[in-house]
Order: structure tokens, then C-alpha cells, then sequence
């Protein structure tokens, strides 16, 4: 303990005495460590951490495959027999995400919230704090409407009073009586839910415009809107619960032939917020694993040249009897101290990442309100901070050690070079450094091509000059037929004549945001029908006359629809090329009729352009556009095409809504170029974090090569006057120290484009248009980083060329 004492002692003298080189050392390692411990603390959250329930590995979720459709929702009546049916699951639960329409306390507003069975919160595991938990009595059908709040929405909208339980919320214009508050660190689906209440109708409703559909969802197999989760009995795999739920399908498949071709699959509830964004965090935990690398290789850059320096000190202590294993101790002490200190900073600075980190993640990042430096990250920090001291340290220690103290004092009594085998491991490292900063360079520019690529992307509509609003016909007054569609027909001829306004388009969903409604295609005139269970699936959108024209999409064939087309007259339908190619190759579609939504016949009036409704990456979908009149729909978007000011607008129709009806809250308004962009936030964020960590390991390449190139300048300043002495011009100067640099970053580059290939086939998911071999990206970014290595050997060139022979000889 002495001798350690004494080591710690030392090393900080040591340290202090070479507070320059121990600063740029401590930075240096400050930033990699700083960036890995950030982005470990998302992986632990995300991907590490249980989820805040009781025996969390037994919670599963359920999604369904359908043909032509990876992943889709439960109808109530698979539910229920799911639910009944299953031997495997001690509860299985279900739960829709709504809107609603909040009055009563202040101006009417949307508040999101969830329609989930009454066992859902027993079988999370979480009580309310306050009040009490649903009951099995209120899942039967005819039950009143009961609410349970979460902790944000009671203190925002109650000031946290305790007296809430038992008072009403007018929810869609219908009291609903408040039973309890959920504890504050429930966020289950996102933190933006609001209220949770119970179905009136045995299973959560869709809250359409058709109360009597409603009533009857129950029994309904082909509407799929459900979500489901279950709690795994004790002692059952997972393999035997899907073992279970497939009997289940099979016996389905038989009874039912409308569920042929629909399967079950079940993963861990964690994996479904984990799992779309698992490969994107592994490929961020390997970035800032590299970039800690190279800050090493730096450091280590730094010990070697150091550890010349100090050939005498280390030679008398060696001939003064100190042990080998004595002097690597007291180096590897040393190295220790900087990474420490280096991990200090690191974690403050780990702690300010982390918070912008939050502040600009998309809502795609799950968890991102309990990412934090918990107990975990700081164990991995102080893991990290002692493996790097001993990476860069140890090396330089066993090379200070090895030699014989006679050796060394005749090393240190030269005016030479450092010896063979120093210059070869400092060339090494810097070889290393290259490679690495290209391997990240290179996938910062392939992620920046793609990004670039999907810009480029034709959405098939215009975004410029257009405002999105939404309303929601989900209260009571909106239950009588046709009442949505009354009060369109008085708003939008008034938002029409607004100063500015082009266009007012309508709609059940927003391009790019995912179909809000799809359904396989039943008869189609001139055709043989589908087999059951092959059904090609169509997104329906339920739109407005001058649609089309108010989104800038483009009238292929036919007409677009107009205010003939009204409830009473004969079902028109507008279908996108790609559906009309599918269904009538190289014939006209026009009068042509197919069955959509039911048995209804609907007659094709138009042919429009393929719009991009479920992102910019994704490939064209079959899409079928029917009048809202003819098909109301509960939830509807606003799309103002306008050359005014977005807020002006929104403000100018909330007006003229609550002209019309002041119980009606307009929300969530959005220009339609913030829609685009939001759908690419999550490629965006992985973008300027790769691109940012990769800037910084060209930055720590390039002083890592400059470093060594002035070593080596300074180290050689004698050959170099002897040269010079001889008649060598500051040219072959030039060429010489230039030459033996770019020939390192040549191998680097050779090195680490050989890695870059496999590690950007590794990230192939992430790409979009582009090849991960893209040799437009390798060439471009071998030559930035060739150009940098240039820079960082020329500054040291040109000081050798100033050598003055006569000065560098007399000293021989």
C-alpha cells in the first residue's frame, strides 16, 4: 500500500510536471470516453435495462402477420379468442390508442389517451397511487365510462389536488367518472397519454362516426385495430406460449376462412421498443468504440515520446536497483491517473451529450425520458476509463522497461533517434488511427449519401405553403349520419375565402405518416376473384372535392371528385397508378368497379399519382381514395395550401371551427414540410451523431500524424543537417518527411478500407439508394482523409527544411 501510495504520488508530479502534454492527453480521452459512457447510458436504457414492472421478462406482445402485411393489429374477435381459448398466459389484454375531445375546463382541447380492458394495469403490475384500478364489472358491455389519469395530466390540469377521485371528465361531450392516478414514472406507450378509461363495449372502440357498428366490433374479424399484451404463467417459455397461440390460429383457420393466410407471432413487450432501433445503437456503440480507440492511440503516441524523453530518468532508477515490474508499475500508474481524470470529465461531459441527446431525439428513440447516468453507467465509465489506461499505457511501459539500464543511458546520452522499435510502434499506431477514422468516415458519408438520396425522393405531393390541423368527430353530438360531413360543408367554404388560401384538402390521414386504414380487395369487375387470405391490401382515405388539388397530387386519368358525389348518389372511388396496374394491366379503369369497404360496389372515377403514405424509404402502396360524404370518418386532417403565415392560418381556422362549434378543439398544427422532416428525424439524429463522432476522429487522426511527423522532425534534426550538409535540397526535405507520412496514411487507408466494406454491410438497413461498396464514398472520403494526413505532415516538413546544418552539427 506504501509503494502504491508513493506510485499515485509520483505520477501526479510526473503529470504536473508535463501539464501539456497531460492536458491534450486528458481531452483527448475526455472525448472518447465521454461519448461512448453517453451512448451507453441509451443502450442501457433501451436496450439493457428491465422494464418497470414486476417479473417484466414474463409480459409478451402479440403482433399479427397478414399477407402482404409484416405487421398488423388484433380484431376484437381474434381477441376475445385469444383471450378465452389460451392455455399459456395468466392475462391477456388488450388496448387502442384514441383522441379526446376534452371541454369543461377551459377551452376545448385533444387530449391523447388509451381504451384498454380493465385487467391491463393488474397485469402490468402497476396501482394507482391514488383512488383504485379498473374492475372486471366495468368490461362488460353496456358499463359506464371510468377514467384513470396519469401523473402529468392530474397535476396540469388538478394541480395535483387529491380530491379528484370520483369527479367527472365531459370527454366527447359524455361525463366519465375519474376512479384513480397512475403513478408518475408510468409511461407506458410514450409519455404523452393522458387518460386511460375502460371500454363501454367489451373490447376498446375505434370511435368512428357509426355508433351501431360499434356496438357489434365484438363479433367483427376483419377490422383490425387492436393492440395485445399477455403475462406468461409461470414456468412457461416463450416457445411453448407460441406453440399455444398457434393451435389456436389453426382451430381459427378451420371456423373462420376470413382469417386464412393471418398469423400470431409473440416477442418480449421490451423488443417492442427495443427492437426497430437495436441495429442503429449497436452501430453507434461501435462509433464511439473506435473513436476511444484512436483517442488511445493518440495518448499512447504521446507516452512513447514521453517515455524517450524520460530514458535517463529511467535508467538510473533501473541501475539504482528498481525492478522492471516496479518501473511498468509506476508507468502504468501514470496512465492510470490521466484516464481516471480523463473519465471524470468524460462523465460530466457524458451528462451534457446525453442532455441534448434528449432535447433533439425523435419520438422513434423509446425510453428517451429515463435515459440516465445510473449506477450502470457509471461502473461502465469507470470500466472503460481503467481498460484505456492500461491500453495506452501499457505498451509504453514495456517498452521503457525492457532495456538494460546501460542501454537506456546510452540511448538517453544520444542526440539521435529513439531507437527502431519505438518508430515502429509509434508508425503503427498512426497507421491505426487512419484506418479507423476512414472505417468512420465512410459510414458517415454513405449515411450522408442516403440522406441525401431520400431528399431527392418524389413524395408525390407538394409539402411548400401547406398547414396541417386535425379535428375529431368522436363526441356524441357527431353521432348522428351525415353531422360530420354538415359541418364541413359549412367550414370549408369559409376557410376557402381566408386571404392567401390556395387549396383546403381533407383527409382521414397525412401522406407519410402510415395508412391510417387498410382492407383487402374483395371483387374486382374483369378479373378473377383473389383467394381468400391473398387479398392485395389497400389504404383507404376518406377525402374532400379539391383534394387532390389542395396536396399537389397529380390527376392521372378521369376526374377527381366533386359535390355531386354526396351520400345518396352511386359509390365513386379514386385509385393511385400503381392499384389501377395491378388490377387492369394495360387496360382503362375508368367505370370499372371493385368491391371496397364491405360488400359495396364502388366505381372508379380517377386515377391519380403514387403518393408516398408510409415514408420516404418505403416503396409505393396500393391506395384507394373514397368521398367523405360517402364515408365520414371520425378522425380528420385539415391541409390548407396557403402563401400567408402557418400560425396566421391556424389561428384564422380555429376561428372560424369555433364559430361553428366551440365544444371542437383544433390540434396538433403542423406545416406539412415539418411532416416530412419529422419522418425523417430518427435517420437524421443517427446521421449528425455518426457524422460528429467521425469529425472527431479525422481531427484526433490528424494530430495523432502531425504528432509523430514533429517527433520524428525533431528526433531527426541531425540526419536532416547532415543531409543538407551533403547538398540535399529542401525539396528531398520535403519529400522525405512527406513521403514517409503519406506512405503510413497510404497502408492506413489500404487497411481500413478493407474494414469499411464489412463494417458498411453491417449497417446495410440504415442505407437508402445507395450500396454499402459505393465507391463514389470510399474514393471521396480516402482523398478528404489523404488530404488531412497531407496537412498534418507538410506543417512538420516545412519546419525541417529550416534546419541549418551548421547548428544541427554542433551538437554531434
Amino acid at each position: 500500500m506504501t509503494n502504491f501510495r508513493q506510485d499515485v504520488q509520483f505520477g501526479f508530479r510526473m503529470l504536473f510536471k508535463s501539464r501539456g502534454l497531460a492536458a491534450i492527453a486528458i481531452f483527448a480521452l475526455a472525448l472518447g470516453i465521454g461519448a461512448n459512457t453517453a451512448i451507453f447510458s441509451v443502450v442501457n436504457t433501451v436496450l439493457l435495462r428491465a422494464l418497470p414492472y414486476p417479473q417484466p421478462d414474463q409480459l409478451v406482445w402479440f403482433w399479427e402477420s397478414q399477407p402482404n402485411l409484416e405487421q398488423a393489429p388484433f380484431s376484437a374477435a381474434d381477441f376475445l379468442d385469444y383471450q378465452a381459448q389460451n392455455q399459456s398466459f395468466q392475462q391477456v389484454a388488450t388496448l387502442h390508442r384514441v383522441g379526446f375531445n376534452l371541454t369543461g375546463q377551459g377551452p376545448a382541447e385533444r387530449i391523447p389517451g388509451m381504451v384498454a380492458t380493465p385487467n391491463t394495469f393488474s397485469m402490468l403490475g402497476v396501482h394507482p397511487i391514488l383512488g383504485r384500478d379498473f374492475v372486471p364489472e366495468e368490461g362488460v358491455f353496456g358499463s359506464p365510462r371510468h377514467a384513470l389519469l396519469t401523473y402529468g395530466f392530474w397535476q396540469s390540469h388538478f394541480g395535483g389536488d387529491r380530491a379528484v377521485v370520483n369527479r367527472s371528465l365531459t370527454l366527447d361531450n359524455q361525463a366519465v367518472r375519474i376512479i384513480g392516478v397512475l403513478p408518475a414514472n408510468f409511461r407506458y406507450a410514450g409519455t404523452d397519454i393522458m387518460v386511460w378509461v375502460n371500454p363501454v363495449n367489451v373490447v376498446p372502440e375505434v370511435f368512428s362516426a357509426t355508433p351501431e357498428w360499434e356496438r357489434n366490433l365484438r363479433n367483427n374479424r376483419e377490422t383490425h385495430y387492436l393492440s395485445i399484451i399477455g403475462r406468461l404463467k409461470p414456468g412457461v417459455a416463450l416457445s411453448q406460449a407460441q406453440n399455444d397461440i398457434n393451435s389456436i390460429v389453426a382451430r381459427l383457420h378451420q371456423q373462420y376462412p376470413v382469417t386464412t393466410g393471418h398469423n400470431v407471432h409473440l416477442i418480449p413487450l421490451r423488443e417492442l421498443s427495443a427492437g426497430p432501433v437495436r441495429q442503429t445503437l449497436v452501430v453507434l456503440l461501435g462509433v464511439v468504440g473506435l473513436v476511444l480507440l484512436i483517442a488511445c492511440f493518440n495518448v499512447a503516441n504521446l507516452l512513447l515520446s514521453r517515455a524517450v524523453a524520460r530514458r535517463r530518468e529511467i535508467g538510473i532508477r533501473v541501475a539504482l536497483g528498481a525492478g522492471r515490474l516496479r518501473i511498468v508499475r509506476q508507468l502504468l500508474t501514470e496512465s492510470m491517473l490521466l484516464s481516471l481524470v480523463g473519465g471524470a470529465l468524460g462523465l460530466a461531459l457524458a451528462w451534457g451529450l446525453l442532455r441534448l441527446l434528449v432535447a433533439a431525439s425523435p419520438e422513434q428513440l423509446p425510453r428517451v425520458q429515463e435515459i440516465s447516468l445510473d449506477w450502470r453507467v457509471l461502473l461502465f465509465t469507470l470500466g472503460v476509463s481503467l481498460l484505456t489506461g492500461l491500453l495506452f499505457g501499457l505498451v509504453p511501459a514495456l517498452v521503457a522497461a525492457r532495456h538494460s539500464p546501460g542501454h537506456l543511458l546510452k540511448e538517453a546520452g544520444r542526440s539521435g533517434t529513439a531507437g527502431l522499435a519505438h518508430n515502429r510502434l509509434r508508425s503503427l499506431l498512426v497507421v491505426a488511427e487512419v484506418a479507423f477514422s476512414l472505417v468512420l468516415l465512410v459510414c458517415a458519408g454513405l449515411l450522408g449519401r442516403s440522406f441525401m438520396r431520400m431528399l431527392e425522393v418524389n413524395p408525390g405531393f407538394r409539402a411548400d405553403h401547406v398547414v396541417t390541423m386535425w379535428m375529431n368527430f368522436t363526441s356524441a353530438s357527431y353521432a348522428a349520419k351525415g353531422r360530420s360531413t354538415q359541418f364541413l360543408e359549412q367550414l370549408l367554404p369559409r376557410v376557402a375565402a381566408l386571404p392567401g388560401v390556395e387549396g383546403v384538402a381533407v383527409s382521414n390521414d397525412l401522406p407519410l405518416e402510415g395508412d391510417d386504414t387498410t382492407t383487402g380487395l374483395g371483387t374486382v369487375e374483369g378479373r378473377a376473384p383473389f383467394a381468400r387470405g391473398e387479398q392485395p391490401l389497400t389504404g383507404i382515405h376518406a377525402v374532400n372535392p379539391g383534394y387532390f388539388q389542395g396536396m399537389g397530387i397529380p390527376l392521372l386519368r378521369g376526374r377527381e371528385f366533386s359535390n355531386n358525389d354526396t351520400a345518396d348518389s352511386v359509390p365513386v372511388v379514386i385509385i393511385n397508378q400503381k392499384l389501377a396496374e395491378l388490377l387492369w394491366p394495360g387496360q382503362d379503369p375508368l367505370g370499372k368497379h371493385f368491391n371496397l369497404m364491405g360488400d359495396k360496389q364502388s366505381e372508379v372515377v380517377g386515377v391519380v399519382g403514387n403518393v408516398l403514405h408510409n415514408g420516404l424509404g418505403e416503396s409505393v402502396s396500393l391506395e384507394s381514395y373514397l368521398t367523405f360524404p360517402q364515408n365520414p370518418w371520425a378522425y380528420t386532417v385539415l391541409s390548407v395550401r396557403t402563401q400567408g403565415d402557418s400560425g396566421t392560418v391556424y389561428g384564422a381556422v380555429r376561428s372560424l371551427v369555433s364559430q361553428i362549434d366551440p365544444e371542437l378543439p383544433v390540434h396538433d398544427m403542423r406545416p406539412m414540410e415539418v411532416v416530412v422532416a419529422q419522418t425523417m428525424a430518427s435517420r437524421r439524429l443517427t446521421l449528425w451523431l455518426v457524422g460528429a463522432f467521425a469529425a472527431l476522429a479525422l481531427v484526433l487522426a490528424s494530430v495523432g500524424i502531425y504528432g509523430v511527423m514533429s517527433y520524428g522532425v525533431t528526433e531527426r534534426v541531425n540526419e536532416i543537417g547532415v543531409r543538407m550538409a551533403l547538398g540535399a535540397q529542401r525539396r528531398d526535405v520535403l519529400r522525405l518527411v512527406v513521403g514517409h507520412g503519406m506512405r503510413l496514411t497510404g497502408i492506413g487507408l489500404l487497411l481500413g478500407g478493407v474494414a469499411a466494406f464489412f463494417a458498411a454491410r453491417a449497417m446495410t438497413t440504415l442505407l437508402f439508394g445507395i450500396r454499402p461498396s459505393d465507391p463514389v464514398t470510399y474514393i471521396g472520403i480516402a482523398m478528404v482523409l489523404a488530404l488531412a494526413a497531407f496537412a498534418a505532415c507538410y506543417v512538420p516538413a516545412r519546419r525541417a527544411t529550416a534546419v541549418d546544418p551548421m547548428v544541427a552539427l554542433r551538437y554531434e
